[in-house]
């Protein structure tokens, strides 16, 4: 008898270790995204999907395999069971009273003789249905309202205030009580009305799951462009045929073959959730932006946005894609929009160094720039470390204030006054929270057709999962983009004087980035504007800002430089084929008679790559300092280049997926003349998204 148990405890061990293997084998391999609403841990959750099939398949060989063993041991499994009588046949001749007896049994029971014979769930306890309308709604929530928002905050976390540390748990909460709300539900209906109510909620799950693994290919990343539907007419079509056909599938063999079909709705509910269940689990085990979750994360605060020093001040303005050749056309009807720039000189034949933002900032604050015969790899991984712009800032006594959502936390947190670690979730809007987050994984798990009613753009995220009513300490305020908010802030609570020698402030805004939302004295409007009212605008804000500098008095002490991260542009794969031209204006600090002169404008050949000199210099740094930038080390207003300057700019090839490669351009004359525009072979190539398109096709 020992021997007989210790066979079948090692056949039981050998099952758990197999089914062990299988699961401890899965990689954890999350997919990285900008803000990208097809974002979803593909790998992971393909590979769970083979060790759920692989864990059924151990046990089915583990249920035949354990019951040879036994008959080999000669063990009776049914031993000590109670088993029921044999059938025995009923005489035809009493077939009518059987019958009759088996009805009153069962209207007894509370049951009906339909119901008997076809299966249907009116027989069915409403415990029994209450089981299965949970596993299948927890299945849709736990995939539409779990799994889509996990994904999205953590693979986008470098692109939003708040982490998947702050709202994992209201994501989960929130998820599970819709699903058991929806299930209480279900549960209340019988008969067939169940049964394909059941199948449609089914089918609700694996179609979003089916159209985030298979059908979003061509799903742009939310970067507030405008999407033309127009244009996706055969997705639609081909996605309401595969919904209709898994709808159909399901909803017929609920009909016909109603125990099987609520086998199915049961299994494949928990099959999917184990599947997904991995990817959210990797998401904590290896995160997508390589950091770790935790409660406390650096952040960039609203500390110091709005106070400047009494005696030197170095102020840069950053506002987001506004071109120099749109912003021209605008200035032309408005000359007005200037009015407060006296003391500035524009220069129009501006080029900039990189595109899109998330390059264009970080080379504002550091210099880094792509050098000839390095790789990707390289350049990417020395832009700050490579870089001692800061350090030189603070070396001239200024104390830096950054503020914006571009730039390497790591970085700045002990360089700067305001960034640094936080416990955000004060400042976190549940409701708000839920609202965008929802309307995001809609936007992802649905089909193309309903697509355009849920589509949103990054700062609309980080806008609705603010609360306002956190805002009363700047310190422990994050800051979030949203022009006609800080305008608001800006007349409400004005400008100050701080207790600082010298302050650098870095203010970067979100100015005629589309969607365009804002009017042209500053304010929200939902319904939509255009590109000439957000770019009145933009500059009525700034308006704001210098006219507040000349109340406080320290105009004139204080080096302003407004432009913008990069010009007008576009995503695309292919090289460019119109010129883009970031505003630049510069007025360094200087008398008072120079500060009241209009705004100059000029048609000298500038550069992005000259405003670290110009910010150096207008700090007191000496020619040594500024000689550590090369040939871009004279700052802008001393320049008196020849038009023929030789420019170089970098932009970024990208498919709405990844990015592929910097492609240089040389720049000579007009910038916006694109004949004056040729690539010069240079390009840093991103090899690994290159292997993996090329895996793909």
């Amino acid at each position: 008898m020992r021997s007989t148990r210790n066979a079948l405890a090692l056949h039981d061990a050998l099952y758990a270790f197999a089914l062990t293997a299988v699961w401890v084998l899965v990689p954890a391999t999350p997919a990285l995204a900008y803000v990208d609403p097809s974002v979803m841990t593909y790998t992971i959750q393909a590979l769970a999907a083979v060790a759920v099939a692989l864990s059924a398949v151990l046990g089915v060989a583990f249920r035949r395999t354990r019951r040879a063993l036994m008959r080999l041991l000669h063990v009776d499994e049914g031993a000590g069971r109670v088993a029921e009588p044999a059938v025995s046949r009923i005489d035809p001749s009493g077939k009518a009273a059987a019958d009759a007896a088996a009805r009153e049994a069962l209207a007894a029971a509370g049951g009906n003789a339909r119901g008997a014979a076809t299966g249907h769930p009116a027989g069915v306890p409403w415990r029994r249905r209450l089981a299965l309308s949970l596993l299948v709604c927890l299945f849709d929530a736990f995939t539409v309202l779990v799994v889509a928002p996990y994904e999205l905050v953590a693979a986008n976390s470098a692109s939003l205030v708040f982490g998947l540390d702050s709202v994992w748990q209201l994501i989960l909460v929130a998820g599970l009580l819709v699903g058991v709300v929806c299930a209480l539900v279900l549960s209340v209906f019988r008969g067939r009305a169940f049964d394909v109510l059941l199948a449609l909620a089914l089918a609700v799950g694996i179609g979003s799951y089916v159209q985030t693994l298979f059908l979003n290919g061509g799903l742009t990343v939310a970067d507030g462009n405008l999407i033309d539907w127009s244009k996706y007419t055969g997705e639609m079509v081909g996605n309401l045929l595969v919904w209709g056909a898994i709808a159909a599938a399901l909803v017929t063999l609920a009909v016909t073959r109603e125990k099987a079909g609520r086998a199915v709705a049961a299994v494949a509910s928990v099959a999917l959730v184990l599947v997904q269940l991995v990817g959210v689990v990797s998401l904590w085990v290896s995160p997508p932006d390589g950091s770790s979750i935790q409660t406390q994360r650096i952040y960039t605060t609203e500390q110091g946005m709005f106070d400047v020093s009494k005696n030197k001040n170095v102020i840069v303005l950053v506002v987001d894609t506004v071109d120099s050749l749109k912003t021209k056309a605008v200035y032309d009807n408005y000359p007005e929009m200037l009015d407060e720039f006296t003391g500035f000189t524009w220069y129009q034949n501006s080029t900039g160094s990189m595109i899109p933002t998330r390059y264009g900032i970080p080379f504002l604050l550091t210099g880094s720039y792509p050098k000839a015969g390095e790789t990707w790899n390289d350049f990417f991984g020395r832009i700050y470390s490579g870089s001692t712009f800061l350090d030189d800032v603070s070396a001239q006594g200024y104390s830096a204030g950054i503020y914006t959502d571009s730039l390497s936390p790591d970085y700045a947190k002990t360089r700067t006054i305001n960034v640094h670690p936080l416990d955000a979730s004060k400042a976190l809007d549940k409701r708000g929270t839920l609202e965008i987050l929802y309307q995001c994984s809609l936007y992802r798990d649905m089909p193309w057709t309903l697509k355009p009613f849920f589509w949103y753009y990054t700062d609309q995220i980080n806008n609705a999962m603010f609360s306002s009513e956190a805002e009363n300490d700047p310190s422990s305020t994050p800051y979030v983009m949203n022009d006609p908010a800080y305008y608001q802030k800006l007349r409400e609570r004005g400008l100050s004087i701080n207790s600082e020698d010298a302050s650098f402030r870095f203010i970067h805004l979100v100015g005629t980035h589309t969607p365009y939302t804002m009017d042209a004295q500053g304010n929200l409007n939902e319904e939509g504007t255009s590109l000439e009212d957000q770019t009145l605008g933009t500059f009525h804000i700034l308006s704001e800002y210098l006219r507040q500098l000349k109340q406080l008095g320290v105009y004139d002490q204080s080096t302003i430089i407004v432009t913008a991260d990069h010009g007008e542009w576009y995503l695309t794969d292919e090289p460019l084929t119109e010129p883009t031209s970031p505003i630049i204006f510069v007025k360094p600090a200087q008398d008072a008679g120079a500060d009241a002169a209009p705004c100059a404008i000029s048609q000298e050949p500038a550069s992005h790559k000259d405003l670290q000199a110009t910010m150096l210099k207008g700090m007191g740094a000496s020619q040594d300092v500024l000689d550590h930038y090369g040939e871009f080390n004279v700052a802008l207003e001393d320049r008196h280049d020849p038009a023929d300057r030789l420019r170089t700019y970098c932009m970024l090839t990208h498919d709405g997926k990844r990015d592929y490669d910097l492609l240089e351009y040389q720049i000579v004359g007009d910038v916006s003349d694109f004949n004056n525009w040729h690539l010069d072979g240079n390009d840093w190539r991103n090899e690994e998204a290159w292997k993996q398109r090329d895996a793909e096709r």
